[in-house]
């Protein structure tokens, strides 16, 4: 079993650098993968879950899936997805009734994938879930997240733990990318949930609440001040238009282009600077990971690409 923990191994959110991501070829993500097995700094993949463990090929990951890392399952955007497409009021934060109780289930299907992935593997594959509220604050409140998260963690998770992973935030004067409640807010639900819930965040969607790389640590500092902070990911962003989006969108930005990162984003805001600002704060309370995608604009197979991962875990041991 991989047990996530401060100090341990990194996890990382290879399916947003992969070679496969816009087109599946099963011979090509398995070279990918074994690529990225090698290095063992690496403990556990972040994967998404979309209604399902694989957007393409469960039976393709479970062969394939690496013997000695572990996975983080994140319901982020299939969260995202579904209110975007129209629903609205989805969300197990919801204030609609129907809303809730869609996302509830959708939870419950996420836990009898994640009692089928261990099983398959014929172990404790999965470390953690990150769960992401919804929907938006017209439609959500602390009090039915309280009672989802009361709920929720009663089901039985084996020996994974819960987390929300907290997305940016609506803050009055700008747009938000996905505008879900503020971290007081799923603090404050927590707590009154009384259970063993904790958070996540990602230094990319703490810059983008903000609109300001420099306040991302305010949202470690308040997670640790309530006992809560678990897990911490680095991903990017950007305060201008470029290769990835628009400005202060979450599309997992690369570091800032340097000597150092040569697979870089020449407008990230995302600095070596950056994550020793972090740890910093962190200072050994959670478990570290990286998620980054590889610039469009640049040619690059699978060398490239896991170059640009290696170089980011670099970072993070420097800053260690």
């Amino acid at each position: 079993m991989i047990r996530l923990q401060a100090g341990g191994g990194y996890v990382v959110g290879a399916y947003v650098a992969s070679p496969t991501a816009s087109s599946w070829d099963p011979a090509i993500e398995a070279e990918y993968v074994a690529a990225l097995d090698a290095d063992d700094r690496i403990a556990a993949f972040e994967m998404l879950w979309r209604g399902g463990l694989h957007m393409h090929d469960e039976e393709w990951l479970f062969a394939n899936f690496p013997p000695r890392l572990g996975a983080v399952l994140s319901d982020v955007a299939h969260v995202f997805l579904t209110i975007s497409s129209g629903d609205e009021v989805y969300g197990i934060a919801s204030t609609d009734a129907d809303g809730r109780a869609r996302a509830l289930r959708d939870v419950a299907a996420l836990r009898d994938d994640l009692h089928r992935f261990n099983d398959r593997l014929g172990r404790a594959v999965v470390s953690a879930v990150e769960l992401h509220p919804g929907p938006h604050p017209a439609h959500a409140a602390e009090t039915p997240l309280t009672s989802s998260l009361e709920e929720i963690a009663g089901w039985g998770w084996e020996s994974a733990e819960l987390v929300i992973e907290h997305s940016d935030a609506l803050v009055p004067g700008h747009a938000p990318e996905k505008g879900f409640l503020s971290l007081t807010h799923e603090i404050a639900a927590i707590k009154a949930s009384q259970t063993e819930v904790g958070i996540a965040l990602n230094w990319g969607r703490s810059a983008i609440e903000f609109h300001d790389a420099a306040r991302a640590v305010e949202h470690i500092f308040e997670a640790k001040a309530a006992g809560l902070l678990r897990g911490y990911v680095f991903s990017g962003a950007s305060d201008q238009n470029g290769v990835y989006d628009h400005p202060w969108v979450d599309a997992h930005n690369a570091f800032a282009r340097s000597d150092a990162h040569a697979y870089g984003d020449p407008i990230s805001v995302l600095t070596e600077n950056s994550v020793r600002a972090a740890v910093a704060a962190i200072d050994g309370g959670a478990w570290l990971g990286l998620k980054v995608a590889y610039p469009s604009g640049l040619e690059g197979g699978i060398a490239e690409r896991v170059a640009m991962i290696r170089d980011g875990l670099d970072a993070l041991d420097r800053a260690r």
